[in-house]
């Protein structure tokens, strides 16, 4: 087993500082600075945790200036707030509200979405007066996501969460440089900063800021392999365990940029292996998720939009991390069958519904009443549209709706070609790539002009 190599030295101590970035590695780092402040005995005194999404900058000065009652050192910590954000972050902060909401899980967009509030200076009257609050945020939201948007908001209010004010910056400008009763230290941790602001230069002069990424390949989608490795090892060592060059290999083909799902995925693999020290090739087979399954799903969202830079640029970094040719190809097909299905979905069940600038919240009343009229079917099919969830399947519609069904049945017939090529020529076993990527290019090629149809 290689050795990890040796952490770097302790930050100079201060009573003051900005970490920000990833988050698994700010807690990491919070966590350590807690521990250099605060003994384990006085961890349940003297440790505050303020929410930074719905930060209230007097009570934050209460917390700062009242001695404790319990003596010796206090740590306080403002959690993931935004108040050192700023128009540039606004659209990285609003995508993951939205990601969260995707997914599912809505306590991480509700958070994030308060920090979305605290950024672009909204308040609860901004969300009540309809969807305009979402123009300040630019293109780089586009207008399927601030429908979404608009439901987080929806959701949030009725939740009973609001945001009357915005935080004082003033108060907060004082606090940051006020003096600090003896051993009172506070922390704030932030998703993003933008270092042109008037309190992160404040931090920067009195405090410490400290950035916390993720250090990353220089071209490609994965984490630079000595910071791969260093992480891996560190891990394996304090769990006491051992792991072969070659099962190591292993684990970082299998791994992205993800840090949290990373770490997520060892402490799986050490449960696995129970006692046994070793780490073998086929444990990491068997137990470690294959992070670019993610990749799939970027490629196949830059080929139905239509960008051939951005599709060339997916389909090079889907091939670079170990995705088999053949494989890429299954799931193109699929996803124009699925395309295929959905055009037809149009113009049967849902031509009654459907229009074509049709918002996303109407789109789900509309599933609504469709759904309930449909009978129950037996069995699952990766084609049973009507079966996948509102928001996926909003998005797969609107695409086949660009698409004519004669450019759909065109595609099907190029990737059957590339199939049958690949399986049996000798360009398609020296250079699938390239088979690949003119597949992508033909993809991509403009529709052309076609009159409005009546028919598909």
């Amino acid at each position: 087993m290689r050795k990890a190599s040796q952490k770097p030295p302790p930050e100079p101590e201060s009573h003051l500082y900005l970490l920000f970035g990833d988050e698994f590695l700010v807690k990491e780092r919070v966590s350590t600075l807690v521990d250099t402040f605060l003994g384990p005995e006085l961890r349940a005194t003297n440790l505050v945790v303020l929410d930074g999404a719905h930060l209230d900058a007097s009570a934050l000065s209460n917390q700062v200036f009242t001695p404790s009652l319990f003596g010796g050192p206090r740590v306080i910590v403002v959690d993931q707030t935004a108040i050192f954000a700023g128009k540039s972050n606004q659209s990285s902060i609003a995508g993951k509200a939205i990601q969260s909401w995707k997914s599912g899980d809505r306590k991480a967009a509700m958070r994030t979405f308060a920090q979305l509030m605290t950024s672009a200076d909204l308040i609860q009257t901004d969300l009540e007066q309809g969807s305009e609050w979402t123009q300040q945020l630019g293109e780089a939201v586009e207008s399927g996501d601030r429908d979404v948007l608009v439901l987080i908001a929806q959701a949030y209010l009725e939740q009973g969460q609001t945001r009357s004010s915005v935080s004082s910056e003033s108060v907060l400008d004082e606090i940051i440089a006020s003096r600090f009763p003896e051993g009172t230290v506070l922390i704030f941790t932030a998703p993003a900063v933008d270092t042109r602001k008037k309190l992160y230069k404040a931090v920067e002069k009195h405090g410490r800021v400290l950035a916390c990424a993720v250090k990353e390949q220089k071209y490609g989608a994965a984490m630079d392999r000595a910071f791969f490795d260093d992480r891996v090892l560190s891990t394996l060592e304090k769990a006491g365990k051992n792991i072969g060059s070659a099962a190591l290999e292993k684990m970082y083909s299998r791994s992205g940029k993800e840090l949290r799902k990373l770490q997520s995925e060892l402490q799986k693999l050490i449960a696995y292996v129970g006692e046994r020290r070793e780490i073998t090739s086929k444990d990491v087979e068997e137990i470690f998720a294959d992070f670019h399954e993610a990749f799939f799903f970027d490629l196949i969202n830059a080929v139905r939009s239509g960008d051939a830079v951005k599709s060339l640029q997916m389909l090079h970094d889907t091939l670079r991390d170990s995705s088999h040719p053949l494989a890429i190809l299954g799931a193109i097909a699929s996803e124009f069958r699925k395309l295929i299905v959905a055009r037809e979905t149009l113009f049967t069940v849902l031509r009654p519904y459907w229009k074509s600038r049709m918002n996303y919240q109407a789109f789900v009343k509309v599933m609504q009443e469709v759904r309930s009229s449909q009978p129950p079917k037996k069995g699952k099919s990766k084609l049973d549209l009507l079966a996948m969830k509102d928001y996926p399947l909003y998005l797969l519609l609107k695409d086949a709706e660009k698409i004519p069904l004669e450019k759909l049945v065109a595609i099907m017939e190029a990737i059957l070609e590339v199939d049958i090529m690949m399986k049996s020529s000798r360009l398609g076993s020296q250079a699938p790539e390239a088979l690949l990527q003119e597949l992508i290019l033909k993809i991509c090629e403009p529709t052309g002009r076609h009159p409005r149809a009546t028919g598909r």
